[in-house]
Order: C-alpha cells, then sequence, then structure tokens
C-alpha cells in the first residue's frame, strides 16, 4: 500500500484478511455478518477490521494501516456512486450475504494492483481464480496502490515544486 505501510505489513494484513474470509471459514464469516452487521456503511471500516484484529502488530504500522484506509475516501471505484472506501465495505458486506440456494458462498481475496493501470477499488462479484496452485473460486476486492519508492520520488519531486514556486513570490 505503497508509501502508506512498509511492504512487509502490507503482506502480512492481506495475508490476514485473506486468511480470515478463505475457503476454511467464510461461512463462519457469512453468520457473523448476518449476526453483528460487522460491515456496514453505519460504521467506520476501521472498526470492522480492528473488531476482526485484521491490524499491524507494530503501534505505529498500525497508525499507518489506518491512516492508509481513511485516504481510501478519495479513491474512485467501479461504482461511480461509492468512494474507494465505501466499495470496500460494500464488497465485503455483499461478500458475506447469506447465498441464495442455488448460489455458493465464495471466498473473498483482497489483492493489490498497480494505481497506474487502474486507479479505482474494484469488486468482482463473480470471481476468479487468483491463485495459480489452486481452483479454488474467490471474489476478488483489489485495491490500487503505488510502489512506496515511487511515491516517495513523487512526493519528493512535488515538495521540491512547491519549494521553488514558494522562492520565486
Amino acid at each position: 500500500m505503497g508509501m502508506a505501510i512498509e511492504d512487509d505489513t502490507t503482506l502480512d494484513v492481506l495475508g490476514r484478511l485473506n486468511r480470515r474470509f478463505g475457503p476454511s471459514v467464510i461461512r463462519d464469516m457469512v453468520q457473523l455478518q448476518k449476526e453483528f452487521d460487522i460491515f456496514s456503511l453505519d460504521h467506520p471500516l476501521e472498526d470492522s477490521f480492528r473488531l476482526l484484529g485484521i491490524e499491524p502488530r507494530d503501534r505505529i504500522e498500525r497508525d499507518r494501516w489506518y491512516r492508509f484506509l481513511g485516504k481510501l475516501h478519495g479513491y474512485k471505484s467501479d461504482v461511480p456512486e461509492l468512494n474507494g472506501y465505501q466499495r470496500v465495505i460494500t464488497a465485503f458486506k455483499q461478500s458475506l450475504q447469506i447465498p441464495a440456494p442455488a448460489r455458493p458462498v465464495l471466498p473473498l481475496y483482497v489483492t493489490v494492483h498497480e494505481m497506474k493501470d487502474d486507479p479505482r477499488v474494484t469488486f468482482s462479484f463473480k470471481g476468479g481464480v487468483p491463485l495459480i496452485f489452486s481452483v479454488q473460486s474467490y471474489r476478488i476486492l483489489s485495491i490500487p496502490t503505488k510502489p512506496g519508492r515511487i511515491a516517495r520520488q513523487e512526493a519528493a519531486t512535488a515538495a521540491k515544486a512547491r519549494r521553488a514556486k514558494k522562492g520565486k513570490k
């Protein structure tokens, strides 16, 4: 999640998300959602993740993780009337709905993609097979990110331009 949190932390959080909503526990998560409405636009995504223990162990990284989640408000999504933050919440909520009798419960896979390829938060309800070593179908939530090094270079360039502009006044 680019400049916001360390690469190792990103891998850890993605791993926690994908275990929590994976094939072996998705039915339990569906029941928890039904009972407690964990994912809802009525309360913050940060609280939902806190409740489920999906946060970095390190306090500094945890603060960065929650700041990153807050920045999703400024992201676009594949649903024009929802921002990225709202899209993440609704993707989890949709994934955890009690399925119709003819529709299977699919696990949710959370991944990231390069922001330059698509700046939107995207969600595939129909699903796909994101793991090359498995035939398990998942619903797929993908969040745009920018590699940390690139984000830091862009921030430095922008800061330099601001300083230069300020010096001309």
